[in-house]
């Protein structure tokens, strides 16, 4: 989960359509939030991501459903204000259900930042409060079967890839001068896995964890700067890994 910047509501949804779409919920229970043109929105303030579990949305199954943060049985005044629409996957909004988030609070990760609440840890989510260990509870975070597995696996992979570029760069360094081209292919496999984490990418907070917590990773950066190889591109995305990070 990473913190999400609400952008201006869509211009279709006028303050006129808001009450019309909104008294025609109230009168047949119809589902007027599904409309493209808020479906569409909601989903890309999201990075076409569920806003909790940053699976991608609208793949391998996982398609998007409009999650009422504040839920439209008890708060159905608020069933299409913009900014109570959020991009979840069904297993999250199914485990999330009718949960009055007024008298129980979560993350809104449109509101809190993530960062105050939860931690990640060997691919679990771990909380620091009790709207943290609610969060977990009611989206479904640790679930193992939808998305722990996938953690894993992803994370896995990314720590043996820093294994294995700080292990080829290592000699190289040696020799910076003519190890040059071999050095720089290095670094680009090295910035292509940083581009991993970027908060646009499927489980950035997952990522963004492994890579500032592994040990052969603060060894590369070592190496870097001992070698005068650290740029600007590399130093934005570290900004883009402390802001998708849980580190505890």
């Amino acid at each position: 989960m990473i913190k999400l910047n609400l952008p201006a509501r869509p211009i279709e949804l006028t303050d006129e359509l808001t009450l019309e779409l909104t008294n025609q919920y109230i009168r047949d229970n119809s589902d007027v939030w599904n409309r493209k043109f808020i479906r569409d929105a909601v989903l890309a303030f999201s990075h076409n991501k569920c806003c909790y579990t940053e699976c991608r949305l609208n793949s391998e199954s996982k398609y998007m459903e409009v999650d009422h943060f504040h839920p439209k049985i008890h708060f159905p005044k608020d069933v299409v204000r913009w900014g109570n629409l959020l991009p979840s996957c069904k297993k999250s909004n199914t485990t999330k259900g009718e949960l009055n988030t007024k008298l129980y609070p979560i993350v809104n990760p449109l509101v809190d930042s993530p960062k105050d609440h939860l931690y990640i840890k060997n691919f679990r989510f771990y909380h620091k409060s009790i709207i943290g260990r609610r969060t977990i509870d009611y989206t479904a975070l640790n679930d193992r079967k939808h998305f722990v597995g996938k953690r894993f696996k992803i994370g896995m992979k990314v720590i043996e890839i820093i294994e294995e570029i700080r292990l080829n760069l290592e000699p190289l360094c040696i020799d910076v001068f003519s190890n040059e081209l071999q050095i720089k292919r290095l670094l680009n496999s090295y910035k292509n896995l940083l581009a991993e984490a970027k908060r646009e990418e499927e489980y950035s907070a997952t990522i963004s964890t492994i890579i500032l917590s592994d040990d052969n990773n603060n060894i590369l950066l070592n190496i870097l700067a001992e070698n005068d190889l650290l740029d600007d591109e590399l130093e934005a995305f570290y900004h883009e890994l402390e802001y998708c990070s849980l580190i505890d």
